[in-house]
Formats: C-alpha cells, sequence, structure tokens
C-alpha cells in the first residue's frame, strides 16, 4: 500500500500539472503573438504550407501504383472549340457513365462553331460543367460571385472546381470543399456532381459526414488513371470502349504528357517530390479533381483529430514527458546534460513515425505541432519558470519541485 502511495505521489503531482499547464499557456501565447507580427509572414507562410504528412505521399507513400479504372481522363490541350466538339462527340459515342468537364467558354466566336459546341454540351444530362465561386463573404460566409461558362453554352448542370489552400496558386492543396451555399442554393463540387452519377451511395456517404472541407487522400497523378492525350483524341485509329460506363474526366493536362508541365491550372500537392524549395507545381487541377472522385468512391476518407482532442493527448504526453527528465535531471544530472539532446531528437522523431503509422493505416490526421512545440520548448520555458518561483519565493516562501537547489 506504501508503495502504491509512493508510486503515486511520484507520478501525479500539482507541481507537474501547474508546470505542463503554463508551459502550454505560454506556447499558446507565443504562437499568438508570433503568427500576428508582419515581422513573421514568412515564417507563417512556411508553417501553413508545411505538413509533415506530405512526407508520406512524397517519399513513403507505395500503396497507391495501381490504377483506378473507374476514372478516365482526357486530356483536350490547346484544341480549338471545332476540335473540343469532336473530342466530346467521340467520347460520348463509347457511352461513358458521367463526362466532367474542368473549362470555361466565357464569351461567344464563331456561329456556327459555338453551335455545334453548345450541342455537344447539352444534347444528353451526362455532362458537368465547370463553375468557380469567388468572393466569399467573411461575415456570412457564402460566396457573391459565381464564374460560369457565356450562358449560350452553360446547359445548367454544374459543378464547382474551386480547390483548397489559402492560395491555391502558391501553396499545396491538400483538401476541397463538397459543398457551398450560393444566394442560398446549395452546390456541389465537380467530384461530388460526377461520384452523385456514377454511385449514388458513396456520394451520400460523403454528405453525411457533413464536413465543411475534406483532406485529400491522393491516389497518385496521371499514370494511376486510365488516360488519353491530346494526340490520341485527334487520331481515328485510337480505341475507346475502356470509357463504356466510367466516369470521363476532360480538361487541360499540358500540350500532351511527353512535354514538361507548364504553369496553366497546374497545382502544388502533398505528392510533389520536392517538399521545400519547390520550383514546378506538380499536378493539373483536373487530376487533382479525378483524386477526389477516387477518394470519395473508395470511401478512405482521412479523418482530422479534432484540435481540443490533439491538445488534451499532447498535454498528458507533455505531463509524463516533464515528470520523467525532471526525475533524471535529479537523479543523474552529468547523464542527463550528455544524453538529454538526444533524448530529444528520438523522441521528436518517434512521434513523428508513429504519426505516419496512423496516417497511413488509420488514415486519421494528427496535427503534429501540437505535441512537438511543447517539448521541443520545455527546456527553455523551465529556466524561466524557476526563476519566476525564486522571485516569489523571496517575497513568500513556496515549496515546489522545481525551486533550483541552493
Amino acid at each position: 500500500m506504501k508503495w502504491i502511495r509512493k508510486y503515486l505521489f511520484f507520478w501525479f503531482d500539482t507541481d507537474y500539472f501547474l508546470v505542463t499547464l503554463s508551459l502550454f499557456v505560454s506556447v499558446t501565447v507565443l504562437g499568438v503573438v508570433t503568427l500576428n507580427m508582419t515581422v513573421f509572414d514568412p515564417i507563417k507562410k512556411a508553417l501553413t504550407d508545411f505538413n509533415f504528412a506530405d512526407l508520406l505521399y512524397s517519399r513513403l507513400n507505395t500503396d497507391h501504383a495501381t490504377i483506378d479504372t473507374n476514372i478516365v481522363l482526357v486530356n483536350i490541350g490547346h484544341l480549338d472549340r471545332s476540335q473540343i466538339a469532336k473530342a466530346v462527340a467521340r467520347v460520348r459515342k463509347n457511352n461513358p457513365k458521367i463526362i466532367g468537364f474542368d473549362g470555361f467558354f466565357s464569351s461567344r466566336r464563331d456561329p456556327l462553331i459555338d453551335s455545334v459546341l453548345r450541342q455537344r454540351f447539352s444534347e444528353k444530362d451526362d455532362f458537368i460543367m465547370a463553375c468557380f465561386l469567388t468572393g466569399k463573404n467573411e461575415l456570412s460566409g457564402q460566396f457573391d460571385t459565381l464564374e460560369t461558362s457565356d450562358p449560350y453554352f452553360d446547359n445548367g448542370n454544374r459543378g464547382f472546381v474551386n480547390l483548397g489552400g489559402s492560395d491555391p496558386e502558391i501553396s499545396t492543396v491538400r483538401s476541397f470543399s463538397p459543398m457551398e451555399i450560393f444566394r442560398k442554393d446549395t452546390l456541389y463540387a465537380l467530384s461530388g456532381r460526377l461520384v452523385h452519377a456514377f454511385k449514388p451511395e458513396a456520394f451520400g456517404r460523403l454528405i453525411e459526414r457533413r464536413n465543411q472541407r475534406e483532406v485529400i487522400n491522393y491516389r497518385g497523378n496521371i499514370p494511376s488513371y486510365v488516360s488519353f492525350d491530346v494526340s490520341e483524341l485527334l487520331d481515328s485509329t485510337t480505341d475507346f470502349s475502356v470509357i463504356r460506363d466510367k466516369i470521363v474526366l476532360m480538361g487541360y493536362m499540358g500540350e500532351s504528357f511527353d512535354g514538361p508541365p507548364d504553369l496553366e491550372d497546374i497545382y502544388y500537392t502533398p505528392m510533389n517530390k520536392h517538399i521545400s524549395g519547390r520550383s514546378r507545381p506538380d499536378m493539373y487541377g483536373v487530376v487533382i479533381h479525378a483524386n477526389i472522385v477516387s477518394m470519395i468512391l473508395k470511401g478512405n476518407y482521412i479523418n482530422v483529430l479534432p484540435g481540443w482532442t490533439c491538445t488534451l493527448f499532447s498535454f498528458f504526453l507533455c505531463y509524463f514527458y516533464i515528470v520523467f527528465i525532471t526525475w533524471l535531471n535529479r537523479r543523474y544530472p552529468l547523464l542527463f546534460n550528455v544524453i538529454f539532446p538526444v533524448f530529444l531528437l528520438l523522441l521528436n522523431v518517434l512521434i513523428i513515425y508513429i504519426f505516419f503509422l496512423i496516417y497511413k493505416y488509420w488514415s486519421l490526421s494528427i496535427n503534429s505541432g501540437y505535441f512537438l512545440a511543447p517539448i521541443l520548448l520545455y527546456k527553455t520555458f523551465l529556466t524561466y519558470y524557476e526563476r519566476i518561483l525564486l522571485v516569489i519565493n523571496r517575497h513568500k516562501k513556496i515549496t515546489s519541485r522545481f525551486l533550483p537547489y541552493k
């Protein structure tokens, strides 16, 4: 019984709780102050656009090598309107289940060609056109502008193609919004509309999750899908029979698959091989939509651990971390000074590795910052904490495990 009391007294003590709580408050205040100062804007942008899970996609992930045969990508390159009309007709001739077109026709040009193009878009209810939401009101959280093709081409069957990221042109696209409100109407993402037509029950599961944003579980780039290049579209001998009863996504994926990627409708994703110092985006918008469709169809969503849960778990981890290193420092001070840097490094590597495994095998995303920041900053924090205790002790005698020895 005495042994149990001694054990509990060692691990559960008010001093440990107070120092852990003070550490978390200090880290939170430091984070708020730092990230709201203009001078730290470059650091803020770098931290916002970095996620340890990117390492899993860019370096460690080997499970996305198989091809998703439910989705067919068709590169329209820089085809003119007449050629696009022919391409749509040729694709439709092979009886796909649904066609998604990631492109816009902002104005009318040649009346004859435009009329043919309009007919191709509207002759069947199997063609979903892209739209883009802009001007989100900060107070209402709703968009005030809907960009579409010219009304002459617009068949009214739309899905928005907005992609996530603080600035999709320069930041990493990790998430998407399944639906948005526009003037009291509910609009769905292009990927969601395609899945709804192809597999309604999968779309239903997406909506039932009720998430404002979904993390994209990337499968891969163009090679991960059945795909046809511009040259194959123009070649009358190309066999398009594989398109039958499939989801077809038509959009711009460069002048050709063999050429170097350009900067038109291309984004940074976690699949990028260069996590830092990236010179080029790595994935075209239409391929990102294909990844989203693939994720929804298979239901392999990434669940995000809520912030309050991360904070709670982090608090307990940090508490026992403080107990252990305090004991080690008191018991073996010389050894502690030697091994602490190595111990700290190994602990952080272990935490990140565990989070990798959780992400990979349980599809659960955990913000590692909640765990790493308190552990990394504790030794510096402890120096100031001990000085504060000394000041308090001069005016009013207190007892604490963290009062420095005389």
